[in-house]
């Protein structure tokens, strides 16, 4: 056989064997090619949910302290008498909630006039009370939608840079306002304004991405926030300095889609619109953004063909690149799940200053990872805690019980690809006591491989808020006791309950002004305090003591009789004439008490039982004092 046959020959056959191979490569690699491509977009739609899980929960702490303030009986109390004393009150609640958040840059109180009433401001960390030059408001326009809305409605302002005295703050503040509407008996009374700082935000958000992206936020009119370079906040002042006006035929591109990717002078944006999902909620949409420096979209493709290429040269190089081949084929599943896990590790340590416990649960609602403060608030590690179902772990009781009483917030997502937001949720810490959180959860990849990304906060010092308003408003501020809201609200339930047996004692201290004109109201002060604590020793759990006004109280009681009663108003009357009250300079006071009794009968409301107990103290203050009278 001539030797040119033969080599052409032994070429042609290793041209198709050099082709199948290829094919083969071609073929299985193709599938992985695609995984890569998969991964890469997991990276980024999660990087993207977790900017819209932190905004939201950011917007959300706002949200629930302007709606607490708003709706604190403190406040109500103050709207309806409008006295020094409720002023005081209610100044000293908004410096302490303040102090509270150091994210808040302002915290006001404006009537419905559009005046500003009470003002804290809280720029160098420390809440400090404006008293002096409180403005008009009536011309913002978060001051018009605030008025505008609804009983239990908020409205949340665009992001924006404070203005005072009609001008731009310089340097430059950029706040957001959260505006809840105060309703007094049903009548739109004023507003509660916050003035959150935006920079404690836009600092979160850059650290839950990775290092070689950029963070972008725009406005819903092209307004540049963050990413603009010189152009940040330029909108405020310059309407052509916004990135609707520079890339009109972009800006319709994003404006139509809810989410997707840009290429712009060379680099890569994706992006998601976001707006609050609770319901009584007006806010702005929001564009947030990923974008990648110095790296265009057609990258991230390359990236994938590169590392594709590289394994199907490395198939033609390797002595044996069929057993390679399909053994890379049938590993490579295995490799790409590996790489995944791993990626939700590298979070962790991208979210470890986000604020909230963040999590990543998969389809079946096991966890994939845990950030630092999610362990924290959990009392679970993350080696604990991963490849746990965290619905059976965390929202079933020993006994088998499920802390819902409706379908779990997380398996919705997770079964409909829904977001999910859930302001008191309860979880169980793993010491097994119950946590009072606040959750969203959003959704990520399809059907078949949706997961979900979590974020959790504690609401405790909420719940907390809420007592401490309730509590600053059924008490009198000077003496600790009930006061006359507080007082009539306990004793009206008495009567829709039973009307037997139930008496009031009305007391009144004889010659009270003479001891404020004589010492000062200062010694008045301490004399109240030290009264109210002396009777306060003779009570029993049950007895209701609160204070009218002024020197005035009343102390109701039920189950005794008339002789009980009499006898108790006696005990009293005997121990403040007894009572000894020592002033700061070392004077000593003796003060007297009168007293008037009444038994409710059934008359059907409070004031013709009051009326009762007023004439018998009238009987008593004219009778010569220090002594008790029964009407």
């Amino acid at each position: 056989m001539p030797r040119w046959f033969s080599r052409d020959s032994l070429i042609f056959q290793s041209s198709i064997l050099v082709a199948l191979l290829v094919v083969v490569i071609v073929v299985t690699q193709y599938p992985v090619y695609q995984k890569d491509r998969e991964l890469q977009q997991i990276d980024i739609n999660r990087n993207l949910a977790l900017m819209q899980l932190m905004t939201e929960g950011y917007m959300e702490q706002l949200t629930r302290d302007a709606e607490v303030i708003a709706a604190s009986p403190e406040l109500q109390m103050y709207i309806k008498d409008l006295s020094s004393e409720r002023l005081v009150a209610l100044q000293s609640a908004f410096l302490s909630l303040s102090g509270l958040r150091a994210g808040y840059d302002q915290l006001r109180y404006i009537d419905h006039y559009g005046v500003e009433q009470i003002r804290v401001n809280n720029r160098s960390g420390t809440p400090q009370l404006v008293e002096q030059g409180l403005q008009i408001k009536t011309h913002r326009d978060y001051v018009k939608a605030g008025l505008a809305r609804e009983a239990g409605a908020v409205f949340v302002s665009r992001f924006d840079l404070n203005i005072e005295n009609g001008r731009v703050e310089v340097p430059y503040v950029p706040v957001v306002r959260v505006v809840a509407s105060v309703y007094v008996d049903g009548e739109q009374s004023g507003l509660v304004v916050l003035n959150a700082k935006v920079n404690d935000l836009l600092h979160q958000l850059r650290t839950a991405l990775p290092d070689n992206t950029d963070l972008v936020v725009l406005n819903d009119s092209g307004g540049w926030i963050a990413g603009g370079g010189d152009a940040d906040w330029a909108f405020v002042s310059d309407s052509a300095s916004v990135f609707s006006v520079r890339y009109p035929a972009l800006w319709q591109q994003v404006r139509s889609r809810p989410e997707g990717q840009f290429e712009l002078e060379g680099q890569c944006y994706a992006y998601r619109w976001h707006h609050s999902s609770r319901p009584g909620i007006q806010s702005p949409e929001l564009l947030l953004a990923q974008r990648s420096v110095g790296e265009p979209c057609s990258a991230f493709r390359t990236d994938a063909l590169k590392k594709t290429g590289i394994r199907l040269g490395s198939g033609l190089l390797v002595t044996y690149p069929l057993f390679l081949l399909w053994r890379r084929a049938n590993t490579r599943k295995r490799q790409v799940q590996r790489e995944l896990a791993e990626n939700y590790r590298q979070l962790q340590v991208v979210t470890e200053m986000a604020g909230h416990g963040l999590l990543m649960v998969d389809r079946n609602c096991r966890v994939q990872w845990i950030n630092p403060e999610g362990e924290r608030l959990l009392g679970w590690t993350e080696a604990e805690l991963i490849g746990r179902d965290l619905h059976e772990t965390c929202h079933v009781t020993p006994d088998g019980c499920s802390l819902h009483e409706g379908p779990c917030p997380t398996l919705h997502t997770l079964a409909t690809g829904e977001d999910s937001h859930a302001d008191k949720e309860r979880m169980i810490h793993k010491s097994g006591r119950i946590l009072h959180l606040s959750m969203s959860a959003r959704a990520f990849g399809d059907d078949e491989s949706r997961g979900a990304i979590l974020a959790i906060a504690d609401v405790s010092s909420h719940i907390e808020t809420e007592r401490n308003l309730t509590q600053l408003a059924s008490t009198d501020a000077l003496t600790g006791v009930l006061n006359r809201g507080a007082w009539l609200s306990l004793v009206s339930g008495w009567l829709e309950e039973s009307s037997d047996d139930i008496y009031v004692i009305m007391l009144d201290i004889d010659h009270f002004k003479k001891v404020n004109d004589t010492y000062g109201h200062s010694a008045g002060d301490t004399v109240l305090k030290t009264y109210t604590h002396t009777i306060g020793q003779l009570l029993r759990k049950d007895d209701v003591f609160g204070r009218m006004g002024g020197e005035e109280f009343a102390l109701a009681v039920r189950h005794l009789s008339l002789d009980q009663v009499l006898a108790l108003a006696e005990r009293i009357r005997r121990a403040v004439a007894d009572m000894q009250c020592t002033l700061d300079d070392g004077q000593v006071i003796t003060i007297t008490v009168s007293c008037g009794v009444a038994k409710y009968g059934g008359e059907g409301s409070v004031k013709p039982w009051l009326d009762k107990a007023d004439k018998a103290l009238y009987l008593a203050k004219h009778s010569g004092r220090n002594q008790v009278k029964y009407f």
